[in-house]
């Protein structure tokens, strides 16, 4: 029953000849530090344009559009009031604005041009066109990038 196993005492095989080299060949060495060069600047250009992309859109000029008042003509046409602040007063933007019905469902909505002004603030008055009568309207929002058909 205790009989020494007859491999016990023998030496390991010998592998064939390089197959578990110590030392690899010049040309994997240098493609994997080529790899892993590439991986590495990769991640970090990836890391810099996201950076960039979160501080563009931190950083871009806060303008707000406020309903200040609306008159309902008709069936067909909402009038609303609206200021408009921005931090760059010098600079074009626009507004959508838009006519309600008492479920806030949309029944027409435009975009209003702001022309570079002096003041931060501005007031804008605009009619928009309704495909039934409004209940309400409101500003949609703003934006600085003012589409070329609206630039006069």
């Amino acid at each position: 029953m205790n009989e020494p196993r007859s491999d016990a005492g023998s030496p390991p095989p010998t592998p064939p000849p390089g197959r578990y080299d110590a030392e690899r060949p010049l040309g994997s060495t240098l493609m994997g530090k080529s790899l892993a060069v590439f991986l590495g600047v990769l991640v970090l250009a990836l890391v810099v344009a996201a950076a960039f992309a979160v501080y563009r859109i931190t950083s871009t000029p806060s303008i707000t559009g406020e309903q200040i008042g609306v008159d309902v003509i008709d069936d067909e046409r909402t009038d609303i009031v609206i200021d408009v602040t921005r931090d760059e007063p010098e600079t074009a933007v626009y507004c959508i604005v838009r006519g309600l019905d008492s479920g806030k469902g949309e029944l027409g909505r435009r975009e209003v041009y702001v022309p570079p002004s002096e003041h931060t603030s501005v007031r804008i008055e605009a009619p928009i066109a309704t495909t039934e009568r409004a209940y309400i309207a409101d500003v949609y929002g703003c934006g600085a990038d003012v589409p070329d058909y609206l630039r006069r």
